[in-house]
């Protein structure tokens, strides 16, 4: 049996934030005589960004396991250290993590609790990532609970068969609230760390009926224990897929009211959903990780885009949305890729493959020139299923399609998926109509005819504004920052970039009067179409004037109603999709948003 690497991670200065590592490595016989090399992973698999864990890292040390001797480290590069092992049958390297940044990509510590995540605290000994691993911890005094999805050897002591798992197990590490429910065969924990105005119980039981309605889409559980890592913050939020486990934080106030609560619900569908689609699930490109640089592939927007399509269907099979409430999320999308110029300069697999460059690293223009793979899946996935389904007169959907891939390519032959295996199935259940979508919006950027998928459903795109058109408008988002008013991005095309507007400019006065942001949005907005208005603006100091053309304020938000008269084909499909009857009338819920919730249309 080979020897594991053995991990020690001490949390008793949390107070100072650091967690002190020490690892023990079996050094292979063909290297004691020579160099052992460490890597700091510098991203982590999940989400799409070079993080460079290593800043965080301080004061490695190499020791001989034996004798204690103090062995020679040099940094070779930014996240990469050699040790000279001297002949030392096994290496004890020590260092120390500063965990001080709270998001589900990093490592958090402080006297309350401690969140590690893998990639942010690990080396590893190249060539030796599969190996089996242990992992000890030594809690901060007081703490007694212990939550991840790493299989439990004792109370601190937790066991991996290779770095891979070792990296993609969070713990959570305090005294949380521990839940339990069983499943389909599994064992199911809830992990809850801090307070919301929110019944525990209940937020228990939607994510069991999420479980419950998310398994029969593949039809198998592919797993003993699975774990939910949930935050509830203050502000902070977001989600990160593991292979048994997932961690999610939660703004506190989106638990307010019931359609808030509702909706943040497809946080937790999304990340559950990943089990399969990503995790097991996954594009050729993603797996074995390559933890030292980029990791490229075309399909994000299935990985991603799909899982975001079916993280609130699974709400509505679970009935935790209404049919109103689905739909009022689901078109935020269409409103997406409608009202925004970034979908016309990328195609879904450009998206997916810019990640890197684009989603991850956005700045003021991004809105013109991408278009996020999330939103675009999203939009895929459901013409793909509206496709497959009238297609097949309603008997078969994309949930067929999912389930085939993935018991042909990932079970049967425990590898990923190369992209033209997926456009195969689906075009194989959909027909000609499947292959339409790939060419023109996977591979393509033509823009979607939201009426034509939504007809097959009776349904319709209708303008939420309706008096939009008798609105003026100027085409740019803006911020204010220590009471001044500037301008943070401008639409391509729009009147501001007409004016010769730059993000950044500081608007000082609307037609010779000082006024505040929220003045000058309202100003505009009462404009009529056509009319001139000048602004006195401040560009790195100077003061100049400049007029514009009020334009026409586009329908930026559009909602779905149901067409005049629906066929008995378009009501069954409907009926398929939406598991309710068609109806003549929907009523869409009102209610007062989070602040939480960041507006996508603030454009004046």
């Amino acid at each position: 049996m080979t020897e594991p690497v053995r991990y020690t991670v001490s949390m008793a200065r949390a107070n100072a934030h650091y967690l002190d590592v020490t690892i023990e490595i079996p050094v292979p016989e063909a290297d004691r005589g020579g160099e052992l090399r460490l890597r700091m992973p510098v991203w982590t698999p999940g989400h799409y960004l070079v993080d460079d864990y290593a800043r965080n890292l301080t004061d490695v040390k190499a020791f001989d396991g034996a004798t204690g001797k103090a062995l020679a480290v040099a940094k070779l590069e930014k996240s990469l250290w050699s040790v000279r092992c001297e002949g030392s049958p096994k290496v004890r390297v020590e260092y120390s993590v500063y965990a001080f940044m709270y998001t589900v990509r990093s490592s958090y510590l402080d006297d309350q609790h401690a969140l590690i995540n893998g990639a942010s605290v690990y080396l590893y000994a190249e060539r030796m990532k599969d190996a089996p691993a242990r992992l000890a911890l030594k809690p901060k005094a007081g703490w007694s609970v212990c939550s991840t999805g790493l299989r439990r050897v004792s109370d601190w002591e937790f066991e991996a068969p290779d770095y891979d798992v070792l990296v993609d197990s969070p713990l959570e590490i305090g005294n949380h609230e521990v839940h339990s429910f069983d499943a389909g065969g599994a064992k199911y924990e809830v992990s809850i760390f801090g307070s919301a105005p929110i019944d525990n119980a209940k937020f228990v039981a939607d994510l069991r009926k999420i479980v419950e309605s998310t398994t029969p889409v593949f039809g198998h559980v592919p797993y003993d224990r699975y774990v939910f890592l949930v935050n509830f913050t203050d502000t902070a939020g977001g989600g990160l897929e593991h292979l048994n486990s997932t961690m999610c934080f939660l703004p506190r106030l989106r638990a307010v009211p019931k359609e808030e609560y509702d909706q943040s619900m497809g946080l937790f569908s999304h990340e559950f959903f990943h089990a399969w689609n990503v995790k097991r699930l996954r594009p050729a490109g993603l797996g074995p990780f390559n933890y030292s640089s980029e990791v490229y592939t075309k399909s994000l927007w299935i990985a991603e885009g799909v899982t975001s399509y079916y993280d609130d269907l699974i709400l509505r099979r679970a009935g935790i949305y209404t049919v109103e409430e689905y739909l009022d999320s689901f078109v935020s999308n269409l409103n997406l890729m409608k009202s925004l110029p970034g979908s016309g300069y990328q195609s879904a697999e450009e998206a997916s493959f810019d990640t890197w460059t684009k989603y991850g690293r956005p700045n003021e223009n991004s809105p013109n020139v991408s278009a996020s793979y999330y939103t675009q899946g999203t939009v895929v996935g459901w013409m793909l299923d509206m496709a497959i389904r009238k297609a097949s007169g309603g008997s078969r959907t994309l949930d067929d399609g999912m389930r085939r891939i993935y018991d042909d390519v990932y079970r049967k032959q425990n590898r990923g998926y190369r992209d033209e295996e997926f456009e195969a199935v689906c075009t194989e259940l959909g027909g000609t109509e499947a292959k339409e979508i790939f060419d023109s919006r996977v591979r393509g950027r033509a823009p979607v005819d939201c009426d034509r998928y939504l007809g097959y459903a009776g349904l319709r795109m209708s303008r939420k504004d309706e008096r939009a058109a008798e609105k003026g408008f100027l085409g740019a988002k803006l911020k204010t920052e220590g009471g001044k008013t500037a301008v943070a991005s401008i639409l391509a095309g729009s009147p501001a970039e007409a004016a010769g507007l730059s993000v950044n400019d500081e608007i000082l006065a609307l037609g010779g009067f000082r006024m505040s942001q929220d003045r000058i949005a309202f100003s505009i907005e009462t404009t009529k179409p056509g009319e001139r208005v000048t602004l006195t603006i401040a560009r790195n100091g100077r003061l100049t004037e400049t007029s514009f053309e009020a334009g026409v304020r586009p329908a930026f938000e559009f909602r779905i109603q149901p067409v005049a008269a629906a066929s008995e084909e378009q009501k069954a499909l409907f009926r398929g999709w939406m598991l309710a009857d068609w109806k003549a009338e929907l009523k869409y819920p009102e209610y007062v948003k989070s602040p939480d919730r960041r507006p996508v249309f603030d454009y004046t």
